[in-house]
């Protein structure tokens, strides 16, 4: 669990039933069945690496390695341990079968027994708990060196990573993009200030349950951004056309279906919803490209919060050990995060735009 977010659904066809359920009824759950689209075929493009890539790709798998060879090297302790345990213990039954009339050896062997196994827990917790100290320093170091790699804007003030770090529920619920969500687990935190605007980021799953299980409904890089952006309490929330794997916007029960095409879908209770959502806006958004390894955008905006979550594949988020770091999704990461960059900056212009205008 260390090395993955989660899984992406523990069961698409149950999930599409659901989505498939709560479109029968409302010309609004039509609409969200034009934001699915047939799988995107995973074409990956070459990797054009800078110097800079080569120097964070060869630092990190440098380190990854040291965690994997400490890591190998407990399970060949505890393939010897545990064969060890088994011999002890065979031994001791066989003797306790042979001399089964000689009380002290009976006793001799259970003490053998007890005494082997209370050995093997507790020298197995002191491991595990080494093992995980130093997955820790290699997480660490990963989600250090990538965030000073993707957030490494002029203009970025403040920057403070916490690979530990995690987001509060709440902002991920307050955004207004689903129903039923559990909780949220999320990681690689990190926050920083651009002008007037404080960004938190991280990687979240946020999680509903299917059949006893959390499944996530979102699952990917989630910006959570405190602006100076009033909507009277009103909200309005966008989703990009979204990937195979995309699960649809639910949490409009109380939002008008303000626009569903080809390319993304837009609800909204605020009246002021189409000067926000500008031609310009929505050109930004669209910038986002639906393919491997994105599957999805959903934006909010709200009092005074803007929230974008864009949803990856799974292995876009796992941690690499077995196999080499690649530069390749830090590279979107980092293209993506100026895209995101773009998307606030013309909607904040266009807000005060707009308030210039209507003061005059």
């Amino acid at each position: 669990e260390y090395f993955k977010m989660a899984l992406r659904k523990n069961d698409p066809i149950e999930e599409a039933k659901i989505a498939a359920q709560k479109k029968e009824e409302e010309e609004k759950k039509k609409a969200q069945a034009s934001i699915k689209k047939e799988d995107v075929e995973v074409v990956e493009k070459p990797i054009v690496k800078t110097a800079e890539d080569e120097s964070l790709e060869a630092d990190i798998n440098a380190k990854r390695l040291e965690y994997k060879k400490y890591a190998d090297k407990q399970k060949k302790i505890n393939i010897i341990i545990t064969s060890g345990v088994v011999v002890v213990l065979v031994a001791a039954f066989i003797c306790m079968m042979v001399f089964s009339s000689v009380d002290w050896v009976t006793y001799v062997a259970i003490g053998a027994m007890a005494c082997v196994l209370v050995v093997t827990y507790l020298s197995s917790k002191i491991m595990k708990k080494k093992l995980m100290a130093n997955a820790e320093i290699y997480i660490n170091y990963m989600y250090d060196k990538t965030s000073k790699y993707i957030y490494d804007d002029k203009d970025i003030k403040d920057l403070t990573a916490t690979p530990k770090g995690s987001l509060e529920d709440k902002w991920f619920l307050d955004a207004h993009f689903y129903t039923n969500i559990k909780n949220t687990k999320s990681r690689n935190f990190a926050h920083f200030k651009i002008g007037s605007v404080e960004y938190d980021v991280c990687d979240l799953a946020g999680n509903t349950t299917i059949k006893n299980k959390l499944s996530p409904k979102f699952l990917g890089r989630y910006y959570s951004m405190k602006a100076n952006y009033k909507t009277d309490g009103k909200v309005s929330i966008f989703q990009l056309k979204a990937g195979a794997l995309s699960i649809p916007l639910d949490d409009i029960e109380d939002l008008k279906l303000i626009e569903g095409n080809d390319d993304y879908v837009l609800y909204s209770n605020d009246p002021n919803c189409n000067k926000i959502f500008s031609q310009k806006l929505i050109k930004e958004l669209e910038k986002f490209k639906v393919e491997n390894p994105l599957i999805d955008i959903i934006f909010s905006v709200k009092d005074n919060l803007i929230s974008l979550g864009i949803d990856y594949a799974d292995e876009f988020l796992n941690i690499p050990v077995d196999k080499d770091f690649s530069i390749r999704y830090t590279q979107v990461s980092k293209q993506d995060f100026k895209k995101v960059v773009n998307v606030i900056n013309v909607l904040l212009e266009t807000n005060k735009k707009q308030t210039e205008e209507k003061a005059q």
